[in-house]
This record gives C-alpha cells, structure tokens and sequence, in this order.
C-alpha cells in the first residue's frame, strides 16, 4: 500500500511539474522579461507587470508619449541601461522626437545636480518651502 501511495504522489508530482512548465513556458513565449521571475510566482509577476504597462497606454490619465519621456527621466537618473533602451525605443514609437527625449534626460540631469547642490549645501527644508510658497 505504501509503495501506491508513493507511486501515486510521484505521478501527480510530475504531473504538476510538467504542468507548471508548460505555463511558465507560455509566459516567456508571451514576453521574454517573465525569465526573470522564478517560476512560482512567474504568473503572478507577469500579471503585474501587464497592469504596470497600463500606465503607458491610452487608459492612463498621463499620454502615452509623456508617460514614456518620464520613464526616459528617470531610467535616465537611476542609470539603468536596459530601461533607457527600452523606454527611448518605446518613446519613438509613441512619437516622441530626439529633442524630447535630450530634453527629458536634461531634465533629470538638471533636476539631480539642483538636488546634489541643495543636500550638499544643507539648504533646508524650512527655506526650500518657504521660497515655493509651502508654509
């Protein structure tokens, strides 16, 4: 009876497994970034990353092509290489031109030098919400 149960366990296993894998397999013909999940909760991350995705079409309360020069920005600020390809490639095909994309990445180079002089400089939050009228 013993040996069954474990035949039994171990069919349903591979089963299981063989099932798994032919989800998981189905997710990276879908897109190859679900590769980088491990395979548990690659569904679960797939189906976020459709819903993060959202914010760059026309359900989105920002445009696509601004949401993309955003994305530009701040891939730009954290130095992500991946996402700069990715979001200027994107960006282009949402119909942004070159101008618009160095003027989004000048932007967040401005925005982090602005940032480094006010932090190093310990200007204050006091005086920083006082001269935008925050008080």
């Amino acid at each position: 009876m013993k040996k069954i149960i474990a035949l039994f366990l171990l069919v349903s296993t591979i089963g299981f497994s063989q099932d798994s894998d032919s989800k998981y397999n189905e997710l990276l013909k879908k897109s190859p970034f679900n590769s980088m999940y491990p395979k548990f909760i690659a569904e679960e991350s797939a189906k976020y990353f459709d819903t993060f995705n959202l914010l760059f079409s026309d359900e989105s309360p920002i445009a696509p092509k601004e949401a993309r020069l955003a994305a530009i920005a701040a891939s730009a600020a954290i130095k992500c290489e991946y996402c700069i390809a990715a979001q200027i490639e994107f960006a282009k095909k949402d119909g942004a031109s070159d101008e618009e994309i160095k003027a989004a990445v000048q932007i967040a180079a401005e925005i982090q030098r602005f940032s480094t002089l006010l932090y190093g400089s310990e200007f204050g939050m006091e005086k920083i919400n006082k001269i935008i009228g925050r008080e």
